[in-house]
């Protein structure tokens, strides 16, 4: 099947290219595996992408995919497509605002809280954290227990989550509370909106943060507890009780794959390395053996965009392609964890071991750190790895539980 941009898409990627060679300067940072990129913790990073992203608010990039009705400009999918590309094989910041939320505010979201948030995330003025995973309740989320009881116009939460990312720099938290132990495990829960820090930055009364380091120390995560938390009933997202239906939204955005773009840069940018860092004097390229598992590797990769491409098609028939999209994700977890990093790592031989910020090593470090950061891959973001094969067999094939 030939996914072939038209003239018009085209076009707009020559656009969408000059407009990040002129605004974005990557420097050494190393954000290839977006929330999991070893400076995902770096303020410096932090603070230079949200610098680029109020650039593209003014070019009119940050919401064009959104409806009109909320102030964007209903771009085309092959527009929307493109522009992520772009972005990500310039290893650029995310594009487009609040994450995985959006969706789940437009969908399911009450006029005060689309009226109330949208206008911000349309400035980039709030960061979100998400309240999902908690120590019992990570891959079986629906066995949470953090509690909601309603008190006058209020719910009162009570519970502890964990592995929520970033939450640290969160200025408000989306967070699935049970509101009725009673009923079956999938009822019973509300998807609550919740003030994290004041206008100062001050923690909220009753939330308190645990900080949570990868292997190399960063504080990428953080155990959140909320002790007597009063949370406003306006800022319920969908129905009460019925939450899960709404979450699914939510975690159906942040289970869709992207299209492969940042692995093709980081590929060609490999190649590069490996014709000049040499092996008892000759260039690692000229290994027929290492050229063979390079072009393996390009090919996994453009075997993914063409699953990912798929997803957009079917997307632009007016279809919900659901199991395609668990493909797509599952493809990509299991590609980048078991075959893209551990291949670039292992070329390198020893150099593997010299990780970010050693001087001596090649791309400072980048291979042998993103390596070792992938083995999360497909466990976090909704348990892909996990939970993805048993879906595609359910509602791709049709098969009992």
């Amino acid at each position: 099947m030939d996914f072939t941009f038209d003239a018009e898409a085209e076009k707009f990627r020559a656009e969408v290219r000059a407009f990040i060679q002129k605004n974005w300067d990557p420097k050494d940072f190393n954000t290839d595996l977006n929330v999991f990129g070893y400076d995902f913790d770096n303020p410096e990073y932090r603070d230079h992408a949200h610098k680029f992203q109020e650039k593209l608010i003014d070019q009119g990039y940050w919401t064009m995919s959104w409806p009109e009705e909320y102030g964007g400009q209903a771009a085309p999918l092959t527009k929307q497509v493109v522009y992520s590309e772009e972005l990500a094989y310039a290893g650029a910041p995310q594009g487009t605002p609040g994450g995985n939320i959006t969706g789940a505010i437009m969908f399911h979201g009450n006029d005060d809280i689309k009226s109330e948030f949208l206008g911000k995330m349309a400035k980039n003025e709030i960061n979100w954290a998400q309240g999902f995973s908690e120590p019992n309740a990570g891959t079986d989320l629906a066995s949470l227990t953090t509690r909601g009881v309603e008190d006058g116009d209020d719910y009162v939460v009570n519970g502890q989550k964990i592995w929520s990312s970033g939450s640290h720099y969160a200025d408000w938290y989306h967070v699935l509370v049970r509101t009725d132990p009673e009923a079956p495990k999938h009822r019973g829960i509300t998807y609550l909106m919740m003030q994290l820090k004041d206008q100062d930055g001050t923690q909220m009364p009753g939330i308190t943060l645990r900080p949570l380091y990868d292997m190399f120390g960063r504080r990428r995560w953080n155990e959140v507890f909320m002790d007597d938390v009063r949370v406003p009933k306006r800022q319920i997202i969908g129905e009460v009780n019925r939450g899960w239906y709404a979450a699914m939204t939510t975690l159906n955005f942040e289970r869709a794959g992207g299209t492969g773009a940042r692995n093709v840069a980081v590929l060609e940018n490999f190649v590069s390395l490996a014709k000049r860092l040499k092996f008892n004097g000759e260039p690692i390229l000229n290994d027929p053996l290492v050229r063979h598992k390079l072009a393996d590797l390009r090919i996994r990769v453009e075997t993914g965009r063409m699953l990912s491409l798929r997803l957009i098609w079917l997307q632009s028939k007016g279809e919900v392609p659901q199991t395609e999209s668990l493909i797509a994700n599952f493809y990509g977890s299991t590609m980048n964890k078991f075959h893209f990093w551990p291949t670039l790592a292992h070329i390198l031989g020893p150099y593997r071991a010299l990780l970010q910020g050693e001087k001596r090593s090649p791309d400072n470090g980048m291979y042998g750190t993103n390596y070792a950061l992938s083995m999360v891959t497909g466990y976090a973001g909704g348990g892909g790895i996990l939970l993805s094969p048993n879906l595609i067999a359910q509602r791709g094939l049709g098969l009992p539980r």
